[in-house]
């Protein structure tokens, strides 16, 4: 029996340098494609950013074409508007509404302000108007002031139902004003309604003068319901004088 030899060729050798070459173009092919794919998503997410910000910030299609007033009493529309000094066909987004705010803010007759924008073009400005608490009288007219002792607004005569305020000058925020307001305000009505004037020269002697002649001497805020039913029940002992600074011993002169 006779044996056949196979013989095995060897394979061919690839030079290392060429591999090499090929792996590193294929490495960078694949890496410029990552890359491209990269670019092509930021794109989308980039553009319409930039579409909707140069919509909000140039673009006439969002720009203010109204501004609506609201909340208003005492002051005109036309006077808010020119507080405002918003024009036309500024973009809505480009308003500063802070700086919209404290301008209307300044009007004497302001206690506060909300401005608001409202898509697409309208520019909301809702106001809250002092609410006169008392009339100061002086040179023949009446200085309105509220709560806080603001002085907001004056007029020919004193609206009906507001109290006087006697002081020897009206200051902004005076303590001793905003003192004789507040006891004024917390009256109950059975009280209030016979109060003509409010007097304090500090914010612990208010003094109340009655529409009989009669006097009661308060003293500081609070002890409302106490003071309020010992000055009731003595008004008509006599004396024009009622003191009820220590409600526990009241005076009478």
């Amino acid at each position: 029996m006779s044996s056949t030899r196979v013989r095995h060729r060897p394979d061919p050798v690839v030079a290392a340098a060429p591999r090499r070459a090929a792996r590193a173009r294929a490495q960078r092919s694949a890496r410029r494609r990552h890359a491209a794919v990269r670019a092509g998503q930021v794109l989308l997410v980039v553009l319409p950013l930039l579409a909707l910000a140069w919509a909000l910030s140039a673009s006439s299609w969002l720009a203010v074409d109204r501004v609506a007033v609201s909340g208003l009493g005492r002051l005109s529309e036309a006077q808010v508007r020119a507080a405002v000094d918003v024009a036309p066909g500024v973009p809505l987004a480009r308003v500063d509404t802070g700086r919209v705010a404290s301008a209307v803010r300044s009007l004497p007759p302001v206690a506060a302000v909300e401005v608001q924008r409202s898509w697409p073009g309208t520019l909301r400005v809702v106001v809250r108007e002092r609410v006169a608490a008392a009339a100061y009288a002086s040179d023949g007219r009446f200085t309105l002031v509220d709560a806080d002792a603001v002085p907001f607004a004056t007029v020919p005569t004193a609206p009906p139902g507001v109290v006087r305020l006697e002081v020897d000058a009206l200051r902004r925020g005076d303590p001793a004003v905003r003192a004789a307001l507040q006891v004024h305000g917390e009256l109950p009505a059975d009280l209030r309604r016979r109060v003509r004037a409010v007097r304090a020269e500090t914010p612990s002697d208010v003094l109340l003068l009655l529409q009989a002649d009669q006097q009661v001497v308060w003293g500081a805020p609070g002890g409302t319901a106490t003071k309020a039913a010992a000055a009731l029940a003595l008004l008509k002992a006599p004396g024009d004088v009622l003191d009820v600074t220590s409600p526990e011993v009241v005076i009478r002169r």
